[in-house]
């Protein structure tokens, strides 16, 4: 990487008038209207090459200069001529882009008195010059990195309010229109007259209701992962996922890396459009998770995906008018190791090898509801991957189906003597089997809930 130092000039990088990036430089700004500390300084950050250092002698300069700079950090000398130290820091804290930007005072003295004022005006930290090395270095980086974290922080939420009122509108809208329909449907009843007027009416009104729905499908499509790329990485797999209604609250989520993959599936409360709002929050989460913060193990997945969705729909406050959350499987399998690490929400992992069936129940805590601990730990279950075994997870809506005939859920048991029995049978065959026997059982009822069923192998 090459090394920027900018001194006393006005050169600055192209993008610097951006706010900080989740993998930009830390941009350091020297205030200070002695030279020699300036050279001090740059000299110890000159190794550093990730830390782009910018020296102003003049105070006023580095005021003109600092909305293209951006800094990440500003170091501030106390006692200048030009202009009163102090009185810089009050200008930064005034202006909108340094107006939460980490400010480090500098100054010649220990003096309590100065350190109070400096922090009362909004000064963050307070170092005696000539400053060390290694620590002046720890604090550029402690305190730019918590600045970035936070404009990261900011971004994430800003995002997802935005998706928050999109999907809200949209539920508006449908409310609206489901509304209306029902004030054609009665006017139908009450006028036999215009009875062929109000029912094209009726139809137009319905027609605009399902589009809608099929619209909130197409966004909740494009926003959450595709289950066809699982096919990419495990040829021997199937899925079954059929929404009750057109969009749903359960997901299947992947992510490939070089020495493995992340496999999971989760649901959301609710059904619908509600269900679908809440699968492209926990959807967002994981990939913030497991993409950005770099996670792999499913406990801590689980874990922070619970901070996520409780503090996102702010259901960790007293005031909170909703209570979503979510249950989930996550399992990380190291393909190096032929290892599968197994942590859930409510929902297990069942595998089946050399014809015996075993299932691993997941922890008994869901995710980012009110009551869900956030203090909570999930387990890990590391399982060693032999060939020939077999892989399922699901969600409870293939279970839970009341039959036709007894009006009885179809049941774990039932389920599990299913997956035992045809474990040996190509994947698509079993997936042909599982959809027909709960269409069987299922008969004339309605689908209780979302169903989402996941089988996969590593060969026989």
């Amino acid at each position: 990487m090459e090394k920027k130092i900018i001194i006393n000039h006005h050169e600055v990088n192209s993008g610097d008038s951006e706010l900080p990036s989740a993998n930009s430089e830390i941009r350091v700004l020297l205030v200070d209207d002695q030279a020699f500390i300036g050279k001090i300084i740059g000299r110890m950050l000159e190794p550093e090459n990730d830390i782009i250092f910018h020296y102003f002698q003049s105070a006023r300069e580095a005021l003109k200069m600092t909305d293209s700079i951006s800094p990440t950090v500003i170091l501030q000398d106390l006692v200048m001529i030009e202009i009163d130290g102090l009185h810089m820091v009050s200008y930064f804290r005034a202006k909108r882009k340094t107006r939460h930007t980490p400010l480090i005072v500098l100054s010649g003295h220990e003096d309590p008195k100065i350190k109070a004022e400096a922090f009362a005006l909004g000064a963050n930290d307070y170092i005696v010059k000539p400053p060390d090395k290694i620590e002046l270095i720890a604090r550029i980086r402690y305190h730019s990195q918590a600045y970035i974290n936070r404009l990261q922080r900011d971004e994430a939420h800003r995002r997802v309010k935005e998706q928050s009122i999109k999907l809200r509108n949209t539920n508006e809208q449908l409310r609206e229109q489901i509304a209306e329909r029902k004030r054609v449907e009665e006017a139908l009843r009450e006028s036999k007259k215009k009875a062929e007027t109000e029912r094209e009416a009726a139809e137009s009104a319905n027609k605009k209701v399902m589009d809608s729905i099929r619209y909130a499908q197409m966004i909740q499509s494009s926003l959450l992962p595709n289950p066809d790329n699982i096919r990419n990485f495990l040829t021997d797999s199937f899925f079954i996922w059929m929404p009750r209604d057109i969009v749903g609250g359960d997901f299947i989520f992947t992510d490939y890396f070089e020495d493995g993959f992340i496999i999971a599936v989760v649901d959301c409360t609710g059904h619908g459009v509600p269900g679908a709002f809440m699968t492209m929050i926990a959807s967002f989460g994981l990939r913030k998770i497991i993409r950005d913060e770099g996670w792999r193990d499913p406990a801590q997945i689980l874990k922070r995906l619970n901070f996520f969705v409780q503090t996102t729909l702010q259901q960790d406050t007293d005031y909170a008018l909703s209570d979503d959350g979510l249950d989930a499987a996550i399992c990380f399998v190291k393909s190096d190791e032929a290892m599968m690490t197994f942590a859930g929400a409510k929902l297990p992992v069942i595998y089946v090898c050399e014809k015996q069936l075993t299932l691993v129940k997941g922890d008994g805590q869901s995710v980012g509801y009110k009551k869900s601990d956030l203090r909570f730990n999930f387990t890990n279950h590391r399982i060693d991957i032999r060939r020939g075994m077999c892989f399922y997870m699901f969600s409870d809506g293939y279970v839970d189906q009341l039959g036709e005939k007894t009006d009885r859920r179809f049941g774990t048991r039932r389920f599990k003597n299913l997956l035992q029995e045809n474990a040996h049978l190509p994947f698509e065959m079993q997936r042909k089997i599982l959809l027909q026997a709960f269409k069987e059982y299922k008969g004339r009822n309605e689908i209780q809930d979302d169903v989402t069923v996941l089988g996969f192998g590593f060969g026989s």
